[in-house]
């Protein structure tokens, strides 16, 4: 474990996730019960399968009204299961709307936002930037580059292009929240990494920027670190760091369903891990506004 842990370089990562007590599935304070967002229209990139048609799946349990899914591949699936989630917890049948949509493509960005506003609207309660991509760990020398620039592709420059053709929506709405998924990665120092590990740094620190551009607009945005799945783009992980896929997909998307159901200003601009306990979370949030936690700043 000791290899492991130098392989990793975790800095105080540890330290940082064991902030109140953990998770690896989903539990009762944050499992929808069915309105959490009733009423709601939420946005969900990468939404065709893993973490981001899990978020779908639940927010229909949740109760919400309008689900846009955006992917490039294939959205037939992830209807299905958004209409039978909302069939077998019993409320109504939300209106979804599947968008064909690379990220990475400022046109195909431009023209899903088209879309949207012309069948939901110009208001988006809830914009949640999942699409991401791992991309292989190798030193910087013997990458790839074009592989190397995927991983900057879409999980810095396709939230970039989703915030900035969805964001005039969601600033209409009385609910005005973004959630920017991240990783732990973007906290370690993993050999090989520096693909993965630099896009998400910049990912959260593009988050703060959000907060800091939109504080008189109300804006409340939030990065996630969705916790250690096994979903396909896992796979490129190096086998060393497998242990640490211990997490349920529902642990993310009810973390989302807990994380947008209210606007928590105290959480705005800051680093969030799906696997803290959220109940426990709300009794230090006094603590965590005072000390400015969760948010990426040189040592002295």
């Amino acid at each position: 474990m000791e290899v492991i842990m130098d392989q990793i370089r975790p800095n105080n990562a540890f330290e940082l996730a064991a902030f109140v007590e953990n998770h690896h599935d989903t539990y009762p304070h944050i499992t929808p019960t069915g309105s959490e967002l009733s009423g709601k229209s939420i946005l969900i990139t990468g939404a065709s399968k893993g973490i981001g048609r899990a978020i779908a799946v639940r927010c229909a349990k949740a109760g919400c009204t309008h689900i846009a899914v955006a992917a490039r591949s294939s959205l037939e699936e992830v209807t299905k299961n958004i209409y039978q989630e909302a069939e077998k917890a019993g409320v109504e049948r939300p209106h979804v709307l599947p968008l064909q949509m690379d990220v990475t493509s400022n046109d195909s960005v431009k023209e899903a936002a088209k879309q949207y506003r012309s069948v939901f609207g110009e208001k988006l309660d809830i914009l949640v930037n999942n699409a991401g991509y791992l991309p292989e760990y190798k030193t910087v020398v013997e990458s790839d580059p074009l592989e190397w620039l995927k991983g900057w592709d879409v999980n810095f420059k396709g939230t970039f292009l989703s915030c900035h053709y969805f964001l005039p929506f969601v600033l209409k709405s009385d609910t005005k929240i973004v959630i920017n998924l991240s990783s732990i990665g973007a906290h370690l120092l993993t050999y090989g990494g520096s693909a993965y590990g630099t896009s998400r740094f910049a990912n959260v620190r593009f988050s703060e920027f959000l907060a800091r551009d939109h504080e008189e607009d109300g804006l409340v945005v939030i990065s996630l670190h969705p916790g250690g799945i096994k979903t396909d783009m896992a796979d490129n992980l190096p086998s060393f760091m497998h242990f640490s896929l211990t997490d349920e997909l529902e642990l993310p998307a009810d973390t989302i369903v807990w994380l947008a159901k209210e606007r928590r200003e105290w959480l705005n601009g800051r680093f969030v891990f799906s696997n803290w306990d959220m109940k426990e979370l709300e009794t230090k949030k006094d603590q965590i506004v005072e000390r400015d936690l969760f948010k990426f700043r040189m040592t002295l």
